[in-house]
């Protein structure tokens, strides 16, 4: 019997593993991937906050750092979301926390999938198609964007879940005609429906990628064609071997609730991805180590106490609080005390979801107009004189204004929490 089983070795269940094996816990950990971290993920690149947030080192698994991320309108004009990062390996990442975690005493098994839980006399049972493989007092659920064992363990999905498919290329850097500068661009445009194209600078080589509902394969082609002058052909192969990576990103929000009595859903298993850039590393190491917290004080090794990066998690207790299931303190029982701290974050709030997808709602008039107000500063440095002028000579605007606020207020949270 196993203190912990956590089912998936993404950052999210890798940093889970690693830190309850860390307090001296017995963990195994289940990886349905026949090697952790292939294949590849999209995008590959992480902000150094995310790292203080975790206290985890940066690895050989950063290639390049970056000045921050900059979303180009149609125009070509730029809003900065200015927080410095790495363009990464992110197999090396994902391999990197699940190795750590071994060291630390996690008993790992490759190439496993769980397809089945149970719940039997206070402890899970877990099994794949070959029959039981292990028995558990916690469970960490972290298998990824669409989760077969949250409905198994009494939780429900996103009922709005919808899925977009995202594709990257390589290139070298010597095959394209493109600037090669410290910023990642994410290209938005209507005719990218729902999501935009990336190009990322790593050392001699772009990563270029798409997500979108309409095409990806054509809208990435055409990007590399008409903005990168260069034919798809000429992708190279990713570090695995493979001459396009990709998959399918959640992108409507987290799921009603992130845990039971026992069980605790991680990363994007729970919906957290970021829905402006569909990023989802940094918050899903933030709830592995939340989900640590918790079962560390289930299993007497810590108390319920927040990190200091954690928001609005001040105590709130007493009888009102109680009947709105919004009290929060060390007494709760920790799956409640998980369920509250991580629904107090803003990376997980309904209304920064929902402000982050207007963006994705504005026409390729509106866009540029955006761009042309910021021109490359960050989103903080709003030119509010600039912008009144813009509204004065567009009137038919003026009620837009709320919205380009409300946009403004999501990527206030996506410049922390985005990658």
């Amino acid at each position: 019997m196993f203190d912990v089983a956590v089912i998936g070795q993404g950052p999210a269940g890798g940093m889970a593993a690693l830190r309850l094996a860390e307090a001296g816990h017995s963990v195994v950990a289940f990886d349905r991937k026949k090697r952790v971290g292939d294949p590849i993920h999209c995008g590959e690149g992480l902000g150094k906050i995310a790292l203080e947030h975790t206290n985890y080192p940066v690895g050989d698994w950063a290639i390049r750092e970056v000045k921050g991320n900059r979303i180009r309108m149609p125009n070509g004009k730029a809003v900065g979301l200015m927080s410095p990062g790495y363009s990464i390996h992110r197999w090396g990442l994902d391999s990197k926390i699940s190795d750590d975690a071994v060291a630390a005493g996690t008993e790992r098994h490759e190439g496993i999938k769980i397809s089945k839980v149970t719940k039997e006399n206070g402890h899970w049972d877990l099994f794949s198609k070959d029959g039981e493989v292990a028995k558990a007092k916690q469970l960490v659920i972290a298998e990824g964007r669409v989760p077969n064992i949250v409905t198994q363990v009494g939780l429900k999905g996103n009922d709005k879940l919808r899925l977009l498919p995202g594709l990257q290329y390589k290139f070298k850097t010597s095959d394209v005609d493109f600037p090669d500068n410290d910023y990642f661009d994410f290209y938005i445009d209507p005719m990218y429906a729902d999501g935009y194209v990336w190009v990322f600078p790593r050392d001699g080589i772009f990563n270029v990628g798409i997500v979108a509902t309409n095409g990806a394969k054509s809208g990435l082609e055409y990007f590399c064609r008409e903005q990168m002058n260069v034919d798809p052909e000429k992708r190279i192969l990713n570090d695995l071997g493979d001459k396009q990576n990709g998959g399918l990103i959640p992108r409507d929000g987290p799921i009603p609730q992130f845990s039971t009595k026992g069980a605790y859903v991680v990363g994007d298993s729970a919906g957290l991805t970021n829905p402006i850039t569909k990023g989802g590393v940094h918050v899903g190491m933030l709830s592995g180590e939340y989900a640590a917290i918790a079962i560390g004080n289930e299993l007497g090794s810590g108390k319920l106490v927040p990190p200091s990066h954690a928001i609005n998690y001040h105590e709130l207790r007493g009888q009102y609080w109680e009947n709105c299931g919004e009290a929060l303190h060390p007494d709760l029982e920790s799956h409640v005390w998980y369920d509250r701290i991580l629904k107090r974050q803003p990376w997980t709030k309904q209304k920064f979801v929902d402000q982050s997808k207007l963006i994705y709602s504005l026409d390729k008039r509106v866009l540029n107009l955006i761009g042309e107000i910021y021109d490359g500063r960050n989103y903080s440095d709003l030119p509010w004189l600039k912008m009144f002028a813009v509204l004065i000579k567009n009137p038919d605007l003026a009620p837009l204004a709320g919205k380009l606020l409300k946009i403004k207020a999501s990527l206030k949270v996506t410049e922390t929490y985005g990658w």
